[in-house]
């Protein structure tokens, strides 16, 4: 059944059972508070009302983007004090990059599993049970003692990396097509910088219980996930307790109720996993978010070990950060120009500015990775990472549209890919490029920029290609 019903003279009304009821503000305007809805797409969001915690919308956008902020900070937070832990667990370079796969490429197989999940029981749930995961597995990273216990307990805290695809299925849920690529950019861009926190966040509580407290130092790296673990719980909770699914409330009640028809996982899985325009787009992915998780991993110790650059380990987490930092805005800066070009130039707009972004990217990186003075690499650094994050953006403003019946499975693909990327750069860089990472950067940033050729291949069923329009 519907959500919507016509009433007398085909007016547009609510279902009676909705959780939430919106309101007739002036003919053809309708409202829940403050927020203009759309009857005709689910009741989304006409507008991202920032500063608006108010359910379900704004309250969902908030805890879509924070719960993926606080999963990243946890997935990432062994990243800036691998120095250290490598030298108390007598661990190899090679072995660190290890490490760093494991850490990636549990949340593959995660991410095809939670999309359809979403579809079946909700974002709130997955994303709920997810960060309790996550909270547990990190505080378990205290006790590691080996390279391999590592490698396990990385492997467990990367299946929180999930928590990507539930955020974009969210916000996906929550608001309307015309700015579904600005909602989709932000929260994640917001979530990812998640990846540059860590880096600062862990140098300074490390920093705290070493320097403030007297603890020893392996003492100190030990005890600082504490604090990322204890935040990331305390939100599982509250997300559960005071969130919502959708415009018109939990999946679960509305089924029940007959206020939606009932989907399931296998046919979100299905419909999503057999076109392929998601793995087309989960190919570029690969080649913006998986650099973002392979820089994420490596460049504090990049940074660290580039004798040219002569810094320490904090300065390099310091550093290291600034790539991270820069999803303040760059995603939300590529979903801009991906609602732009949809406004001038339909589908075709979407896979432009998604081209050019990938193009810039490649660029960039081949540019960062001949420098060779720590003054010329911060800046490279700085533009390499804002066209990383803005293809991102430009990639999940095409989603949306590929199966509108399957959102969930179609984020699974591309969300997975990205994983699948950060796996094969860590393998490509553990078998070719140890000891040699700014070659490896250099490789990486050319097939970059061939990805962006893979363009020509998206069709979308009534939409415009590059080359034409499908009737």
């Amino acid at each position: 059944m519907s959500s919507l019903e016509s009433g007398k003279g085909g007016d547009v009304v609510q279902h009676p059972k909705a959780q939430y009821k919106f309101t007739e503000t002036s003919p053809g305007t309708w409202k829940i508070g403050s927020m203009p809805v759309d009857p005709h797409q689910g009741w989304k969001a006409k507008e991202i009302q920032l500063f608006s915690f108010q359910r379900p919308h704004m309250r969902g956008f908030h805890f879509a983007w924070s719960s993926f902020f606080l999963a990243f900070v946890c997935w990432f937070a062994f990243a800036p004090l691998m120095v250290l832990v490598r030298a108390d667990l007598g661990m190899t370079i090679k072995g660190v990059f290890t490490v760093n796969i494991c850490s990636v490429a549990s949340t593959v197989l995660t991410r095809f599993a939670v999309g359809p999940l979403c579809d079946k029981v909700g974002p709130k749930l997955c994303q709920s049970v997810l960060l309790a995961w996550i909270s547990v597995m990190t505080l378990v990273g205290m006790s590691v003692n080996s390279q391999w216990s590592l490698g396990i307990v990385r492997f467990l805290i990367g299946m929180g990396g999930g928590t990507f695809v539930v955020t974009q299925f969210w916000t996906t849920q929550l608001f309307c097509h015309e700015i579904v690529g600005v909602a989709n950019a932000t929260s994640a861009g917001w979530g990812n910088l998640g990846g540059g926190v860590t880096q600062l966040l862990m140098v300074s509580i490390y920093g705290f219980f070493f320097n403030t407290v007297g603890l020893g130092s392996e003492t100190s790296w030990r005890v600082s996930f504490v604090v990322p673990a204890f935040i990331t719980g305390t939100l599982a909770v509250s997300m559960w307790l005071l969130g919502d699914d959708s415009p018109q409330g939990d999946l679960n009640y509305l089924y029940a109720e007959g206020v939606l028809e009932r989907k399931t996982a296998k046919d979100s899985a299905k419909v999503g996993f057999s076109n392929i325009n998601s793995w087309i787009l989960g190919i570029q992915y690969a080649c913006c978010f998986g650099v973002e998780l392979h820089i994420n991993n490596t460049a504090a110790l990049y940074f660290a070990t580039v004798d040219s650059f002569g810094i320490g380990v904090i300065d390099a987490g310091a550093i290291a950060s600034i790539f991270g930092w820069m999803n303040l805005f760059a995603r939300s800066v590529g979903g801009i120009m991906s609602d732009y070009g949809w406004k001038h130039a339909g589908m075709r707009g979407r896979i432009l500015a998604q081209s050019v972004a990938l193009t810039c990217e490649g660029v960039m990186l081949i540019v960062f990775s001949q420098q060779t003075e720590i003054a010329q690499a911060i800046p490279c650094l700085v533009a390499f990472s804002f066209f990383v994050q803005a293809t991102e953006g430009t990639s999940f403003g095409i989603v949306p549209y590929v199966e509108p019946s399957a959102i969930g499975g179609v984020c699974a693909v591309v969300g997975a890919w990205g994983n699948i990327g950060a796996v094969i750069w860590g393998l490509m860089f553990r078998y070719n490029y140890v000891g040699r990472m700014d070659e490896g950067y250099l490789a990486m940033g050319f097939i970059i920029i061939a990805s962006a050729a893979v363009s020509l291949g998206i069709r979308i069923k009534g939409h415009s290609h590059l080359l034409g329009t499908l009737e």
